[in-house]
């Protein structure tokens, strides 16, 4: 009835669980397209912002560039637009004073001095900035408007902020040049405590033997043109919203697309998370500038603080910095929109996949069905020819453990026979001495004694083999814990007949009180199966003095390791894999049945649970190398 019943219930999950798993499998599908589909949706997201940040982050920072493009190409245009202003101004002064002298040649050199300065005195320049000076060639001053009071001394040995002796320069280049331009520090008219860097051009003038110059400063310069720059980046505008924002390093705004930001010191100004955003820009700009994400003050399509990418460059001759930006969120609308056309695409496919899988399952239900019958019939058929082969293959695997006994027990036997001749014959030499010592009357005590007990040890000993063999051959299969020790030397004592007459010397190394939980009888066939393949080896390749066999035992953790090795030489690396078969054999059909091993690894591995393994080793015993075949079974502990 039970075997029936697994039958029945086995057919009923071969027509349910493909149901189930059609099922399942439709689910899973459906799932991985979908999930698939998201993927793919939330990576176009992805791209088309990454796309949109990217082209954004071009866009400002082309803007940026430009405007600092811009920026240089007028500092360039006006440095070279001033010097040949001052050279132009100089040129004309000079023509000037020489008109007055050829036109006052009779007068004295005071005179025309004094008519010279007249002329040139009054005339300004560079929204006042501008005026002449007049110097002679050892360092006097003639003309300077600027300081009036200072004119008729001495500057040849006055030096600049930096050391330099400025009027033996100009003296020097219009004495040897003729005329040049050149850099110097200066006080302003309106600043006599500080010296700015100046930029001039100065002009021999042959006749009065002295020379006249002018120059600018450059600090007023450049307030010029960064005036004028100022105007042109404020009017710049890029996109939807874009704008060029700038400030001084010290946080005053230059430009910003609210115009009551401009002039405004920005350098507490916070972000809505209380971030000085306008401090973290500037020093940005500082350390080399790029691109940074923070969040913006006001975005001007919401009039609400958001997100933003922005190009950062710091101007640091200016000490400016120089920014544009885009918002993030401008790119929301983008967004919401492919995903609300994603949505629809979405529910298309899930009620395509759905009614799909549905029509899929149903008609795979009923395919599998009718398979599940049919499979079912199959295997029914199936397990009658398995039945019968299991039961063929029992009978076989009887047969060849009743072979492999029966050729150890006439084996045993002939080794039992060998082992007994010298214990019967001590018993029939002591009782037939005894015999014809009290025939002639010279029988005592102590004869008779030690005869005696000569005849009972070797009538033990003939019950102790007897008593061995009993237990080998007695077909109990009883699982129990026993010592491994012992069964060793009961395995030893069946074969010591054999041991003696093939001058085998037996190596042991046995660690105590080692027990299984074990089929002992089964564990001494393995050790003589074991045994006899190497005797038989050993006394083909080694002489009678040299032939060994090694046993020892250990354990590992839970298991009992035990290993035997002779030194007859090896297995033949061809033949070692094919050991364990069964019917295999290298002997003569008249010597081996090629059952031994494949049967003591049937009883190791099937039978108790264990393992065995066969190699070829290298070692040295007393000095000496060998080489030979070492088995090693693992079980195990009791």
């Amino acid at each position: 009835m039970r075997l029936k019943y697994n039958e029945e219930k086995l057919i009923k999950l071969i027509k349910i669980v493909p149901i189930v798993l059609v099922i399942i499998f439709s689910i899973v599908t459906t799932y991985i397209i979908l999930n698939n589909k998201i993927y793919e949706h939330k990576k176009e997201l992805n791209n088309i912002k990454e796309t949109f940040i990217t082209n954004k982050k071009d866009i400002v920072k082309n803007e940026v560039l430009r405007v600092v493009r811009q920026i240089n190409y007028h500092k360039n245009l006006s440095e070279s637009n001033l010097r040949k202003s001052l050279k132009f101004k100089v040129n004309t002064a000079n023509k000037i004073i020489l008109s007055i002298y050829k036109e006052n040649q009779l007068k004295t050199k005071s005179e025309l001095i004094k008519m010279i300065k007249d002329a040139i005195k009054p005339i300004r320049f560079n929204n006042g900035r501008g005026y002449f000076f007049i110097y002679t060639m050892k360092g006097k001053n003639i003309l300077l408007p600027s300081s009036p009071k200072m004119q008729g001394k001495n500057f040849w040995n006055h030096k600049d902020s930096k050391g330099v002796y400025v009027i033996r320069k100009l003296s020097k280049i219009s004495k040897l040049k003729g005329e040049g331009f050149f850099n110097w520090h200066w006080y302003k008219p309106q600043d006599k405590t500080k010296m700015y860097k100046k930029i001039g051009f100065v002009k021999y003038i042959k006749e009065l033997n002295c020379f006249i110059g002018t120059g600018e400063y450059i600090k007023d310069f450049e307030k010029t043109i960064q005036d004028k720059i100022i105007n042109e980046v404020q009017q710049i505008r890029y996109g939807k919203n874009g704008y060029i924002f700038m400030h001084k390093y010290d946080g005053v705004c230059l430009s910003h697309i609210k115009k009551k930001n401009i002039g405004k010191n920005r350098l507490e100004t916070k972000d809505k998370n209380g971030n000085l955003v306008v401090r973290d820009i500037i020093n940005f700009a500082k350390s080399g500038g790029g691109f940074m994400e923070y969040m913006g003050t006001i975005n001007p399509s919401t009039g609400l603080p958001a997100r933003k990418i922005s190009f950062i460059y710091g101007m640091d001759d200016w000490k400016w910095q120089i920014g544009a930006g885009n918002y993030v969120n401008d790119i929301d609308a983008v967004l919401i929109q492919k995903n609300l056309e994603f949505n629809k695409t979405l529910n298309k496919i899930i009620f395509i996949v759905i009614f799909s899988s549905l029509l899929l399952t149903l008609i795979l239900v009923f395919a599998l069905f009718k398979f599940s019958n049919s499979l079912a019939k199959e295997f029914k058929n199936y397990k009658v020819s398995l039945d019968k082969e299991i039961e063929e293959n029992k009978k076989k695997d009887k047969l060849i453990n009743e072979q492999s006994k029966m050729a150890s027990m006439g084996e045993m036997i002939g080794n039992i026979a060998h082992q007994w001749r010298q214990p019967l014959s001590v018993i029939s030499t002591a009782s037939t001495g005894m015999k014809m010592q009290k025939n002639f009357g010279t029988l005592n005590d102590e004869l008779f004694n030690q005869s005696c007990t000569a005849i009972n040890n070797n009538a033990q000993y003939l019950s102790k083999t007897i008593d061995d063999f009993k237990n080998f051959i007695k077909d109990d299969r009883i699982k129990k814990v026993f010592i491994l020790k012992d069964d060793i030397n009961s395995f030893l004592n069946l074969v010591e007949g054999s041991i003696k007459s093939n001058n085998i010397n037996m190596i042991l190394n046995l660690q105590e009180d080692i027990k299984i939980d074990g089929y002992e009888n089964e564990l001494t066939q393995c050790f003589i199966n074991i045994f006899n393949n190497a005797k038989d080896i050993l006394k083909e390749h080694n002489n009678q003095d040299d032939r060994f066999i090694f046993i020892s035992t250990s354990t590992n953790k839970n298991n009992v390791i035990i290993t035997i090795k002779d030194n007859a030489g090896g297995i033949p690396k061809d033949i070692l894999p094919k050991i364990f078969e069964p019917y295999f054999t290298t002997k003569h059909q008249s010597q081996g049945t090629g059952l031994g091993l494949h049967m003591t690894y049937n009883l190791i591995v099937d039978g108790m649970g264990g393992t065995i393994e066969a190699e070829n080793v290298i070692y040295k015993y007393n000095s000496k190398e060998f080489a030979g075949a070492e088995f090693t079974i693992s079980l195990p502990m009791g």
